[in-house]
């Protein structure tokens, strides 16, 4: 099962975990109703001539009332589940601050976070995704969660025990099995999850206070307060049986994917003693996974392994035993047979690769550059294959295979260190972008625009930074385009709300410096908005009032005669190439639209109208579009960057795909795809 597959099943899976709670919430609200008609007519059951049956009590109340009662407990559960929704709204970061998390991308302390740290950020870049937030739980415990909406506002959470007691593989493996759930859509059903169970848990907290206050009633008789305890005491009984089937529910589900996760780590990484290492570790540890944050239990389905002691001999846990999850990953393991490696250990196995290149800005100016295998710039061009893209659209969308894993450290090490510790600092970050952003050709009337609108709209200090970093900017090579980008976006983040409204509106105008915007610069700008906002396209879908099947296929054309354009300078070998591509996805033939009309506000629209395709038409469109673009027999390093962007656009993040030197020549560096 692929990643789209994954996507559907999740959809599906998230179709019926709502449609159990929802039963559930049917059964609570019609039991609370009965309670509360009940204790409604009370007084007047006490006649032997009312009958007391539940037909006779519906009855004496009215259906009216019956009905009010059901309508005005719905609206509370649903009231209160909104109200924890609106809380998690922040997504990942709601979450790990909850739990007392602590940032660390910008300012990591010690060794054992940067290692984590390092971790991390080679496993997004393995993957193509952003790199996401990465938050410290001051835990002795070992355990770790992954959280959010989307790739895009994911944190992983690790605690100080997780990353001091664990050597690197078995951390590895750990980051890895978060990852998987970040791939599998599995974080927003856990987030919804949550604000079900508040939901159904608020009648029980309403009864709590109903009893709370038949005690501490003043001078209310006892004979007063009886009543206000007896509809506590029942409230508290059916929120929290409620609450009992939920907590059924929530763990039956948790406990299978974490099997899955489980075996998508072993495939990420190739290396099953990793995360069955952890996994003894934990078994062997004695703070175990228990984790101490107040409020742990809610979020109890989203760790790596449990993090509350047992109980009701498991019926409520979340995770497989650990002994079961060691015996599937390491089939000759025995029950019980743990090692001892202390914390001093694991932290001496790190590799020396894993902290040379530290983010210290103490270190931004140490260290020789790797040297690039694959440096792609315009005087120097590099290829990929039409078949090697296939294989990763098939196979390695948000699943990356263990030499991709091995190719996210590559491509870490091969950022200068001046540039890597930039992505790390909120001012420099800016100027890193702007960086990339600027024509790399230093003779073009372009750039020299560009560098004379930057002096005018950035912040001075940000301008300083830009100036230091502007010969390192000029020398690397495409592929690293990209992942510079990604690392970029955890600082970006931290922007303050107008300072990140200030750095877009900059953006858009250096890239309007001589009044049109190229489309590899367009690729550029949609990967950073993609990844720091969370819907960028909302707007532009408010045209798009269709949601059939005639509104999707025009949307794909236009992304297949955008790609032609921008392979082609000719008319007629751009038509060749956008009829390979449209007969790949089975439609029918269609006039291709002059370069005129490729503008970028209709590519934008097309995108976000292309997001709504079902998961499992994707790897078709992407196929459709890496047809296009090799029509020429040429798939170079700028092609798959826009290859890439407009699948990270399309909710498909596509790991690097690795460049070969090329003997043809190289494609203009610049094709003008619309004015502005």
């Amino acid at each position: 099962m692929n990643f789209f597959e994954y996507q559907d099943k999740a959809r599906r899976n998230s179709g019926v975990l709502v449609a159990l709670f929802c039963a559930a919430v049917i059964g609570l609200v019609a039991i609370t109703t009965v309670f509360v008609a009940f204790l409604a007519s009370y007084s007047d059951l006490r006649n032997p001539a009312v009958d007391t049956s539940l037909v006779g009590i519906i009855s004496h109340l009215g259906w009216e009332t019956v009905a009010g009662i059901a309508i005005t407990i719905t609206a509370i559960v649903g009231l209160a589940s909104l109200f924890r929704l609106r809380q998690l709204a922040g997504g990942g970061r709601a979450v790990a601050e909850s739990l007392g998390g602590r940032k660390i991308n910008t300012s990591p302390d010690g060794l054992a976070e940067q290692r984590a740290l390092n971790v991390v950020e080679e496993m997004a870049l393995a993957s193509g995704t952003p790199v996401p937030d990465v938050y410290i739980l001051e835990d002795s415990a070992i355990n770790a969660f992954a959280a959010g909406y989307s790739p895009n506002d994911a944190v992983i959470g690790l605690t100080r025990g997780c990353i001091e007691q664990l050597n690197r593989d078995e951390l590895q493996g750990v980051v890895a099995h978060e990852f998987s759930h970040i791939f599998n859509g599995d974080m927003r059903l856990n987030i919804r999850i949550v604000g079900l169970l508040h939901g159904i848990l608020v009648i029980g907290l309403v009864g709590s206070w109903l009893l709370r206050g038949s005690y501490w009633g003043g001078g209310r008789s006892s004979r007063g307060r009886m009543p206000v305890f007896a509809a506590g005491m029942g409230l508290v009984a059916i929120g929290y049986t409620g609450t009992f089937f939920g907590n059924l529910i929530k763990s039956a589900v948790s406990r299978q994917r974490e099997y899955l996760a489980d075996a998508s780590a072993v495939q990420f990484t190739r290396n099953k003693q990793g995360i069955a290492g952890a996994l003894k570790k934990i078994a062997q540890h004695a703070p175990g996974s228990n984790l101490q944050a107040t409020n742990a239990s809610e979020f109890s389905h989203m760790y790596f392994a449990s993090g509350l002691k047992a109980s009701f001999a498991g019926l409520f846990a979340t995770h497989p035993p650990l002994d079961a999850r060691i015996t599937r990953l390491d089939p000759q393991w025995q029950t019980g047979a743990y090692t001892t490696e202390s914390s001093i250990a694991a932290m001496a196995d790190s590799d020396p690769g894993a902290v040379s290149h530290m983010h210290s800005p103490h270190n931004a100016t140490s260290g020789v550059r790797p040297t690039s295998a694959a440096a792609d710039t315009a005087s120097n061009p590099y290829q990929a294959t039409l078949a090697d893209i296939v294989e990763v659209v098939d196979n390695n969308i948000a699943n990356p295979s263990h030499q991709q894993c091995a190719q996210g450290k590559v491509l870490l090490a091969e950022i200068p260190s001046p540039l890597k510790a930039a992505a790390h600092d909120p001012f420099a970050a800016r100027a890193l972008v702007y960086g990339l952003l600027i024509a790399g050709d230093e003779a073009s009337e372009h750039r020299a625009a560009q560098l004379d609108l930057l002096a005018k709209i950035a912040h001075p200090a940000v301008l300083r930074e830009f100036e230091k970093l502007a010969p390192e900017l000029v020398q690397i090579g495409t592929h690293l385009r990209l992942p510079l980008l990604d690392l970029c976006i955890p600082a970006l983040k931290s922007l303050a709300p107008q300072q990140f409204q200030i750095f877009k509106r900059n953006v858009i105008k250096l890239l309007r410096a001589d009044g049109k915007i190229e489309i590899w610069e367009w690729a550029l700008y949609r990967v950073l908005i993609h990844g720091l906002e969370h819907n960028p396209d909302r707007h532009r879908k408010l045209g798009a009032t269709k949601k059939g099947t005639k509104v999707l296929a025009d949307a794909h054309q236009f992304l297949l005669a955008t790609m032609a354009h921008a392979d082609c300078s000719d008319y007629l070998a751009a038509k060749r190439a956008f009829e390979a591509g449209v007969h790949l996805l089975g439609m029918d033939a269609v006039a291709l639209p002059a370069r005129g009309d490729m503008t970028l506000q209709r590519l934008d629209k097309a995108v976000a109208i292309a997001r709504d395709t079902p998961a499992l038409q994707k790897p078709a469109l992407l196929k459709a579009l890496a047809t296009t673009m090799s029509h020429d027999g040429i798939v170079d390093g700028r092609e798959v960057e826009l290859l890439r962007a407009i699948a990270d656009c399309l909710d498909c993040p596509m790991p690097p795909i690795k460049l070969t030197p090329s003997m043809q020549a190289a494609m203009p560096s610049t094709v003008p795809m619309a004015t502005v």
